[in-house]
């Protein structure tokens, strides 16, 4: 989770105070990032186990998150601890300010950044399984791989990218809804398709025993 002084903001981005609803998709920089989807009057936001609703709307340069509810998921450990600072950040009236494609969303003790992300509705659509454990491959150097699929009779391949936005947990047999997403002018040694995160449409603790 970025947080970051408020001060260290404002000398490291020339900021402008925003009043108008910042809609579209924004994510937090970071290994396991907070995601908010802004549309219609309307915010999703996902900090890797619920998923929070609620209405919003501007109040001057401020967020106005109201009648927020969330899906029901045990959360332990960090991800409590990312969902509660956010749920916190959401029901503080937050301050917009915008600097280019980042949205910084500020209170009095910390600032949180998040980068533009691309038209979900632009994308296209897949459905994709991932095993519970990662396996070893080779891609520039040994790394390990996630193993995918998109029908249960398929065979598992193996996915040397990332999907943005999912954060794997090792025994968890997941199905997800993913974006796919044209790279233009990709380097030699990258994969010309972008794959983000659209929805876990279904996880289970998978006992290997």
């Amino acid at each position: 989770m970025k947080i970051v002084q408020f001060g260290a903001v404002i000398m490291s981005v020339l900021l402008t105070a925003c009043s108008t609803l910042p809609e579209g998709r924004w994510q937090e920089d970071s290994p396991a990032p907070i995601t908010l989807d802004i549309k219609d009057d309307h915010i999703a936001a996902h900090a890797g186990c619920n998923r929070l609703m609620g209405s919003v709307k501007m109040h001057g340069d401020r967020l106005v998150v109201e009648q927020l509810a969330s899906t029901l998921m045990m959360c332990h450990g960090e991800e409590a601890e990312k969902e509660e600072a956010l749920k916190q950040l959401l029901g503080d009236r937050p301050r917009v300010q915008m600097s280019g494609d980042q949205l910084i969303l500020s209170t009095n003790t910390s600032s949180y950044v998040f980068n533009k992300q691309p038209n979900m509705e632009d994308g296209v659509t897949r459905y994709i399984y991932v095993a519970p454990e990662k396996t070893h491959c080779t891609g520039v150097a040994p790394m390990e791989c996630l193993q995918i699929r998109e029908s249960k009779e398929d065979p598992w391949t193996l996915f040397y990218g990332d999907i943005e936005g999912f954060e794997f947990t090792p025994g968890i047999a997941y199905r997800l809804r993913i974006k796919e997403f044209d790279v233009p002018n990709p380097p030699a040694d990258a994969s010309s398709k972008r794959w983000i995160l659209d929805l876990v449409v279904e996880q289970e603790w998978v006992n290997n025993q």
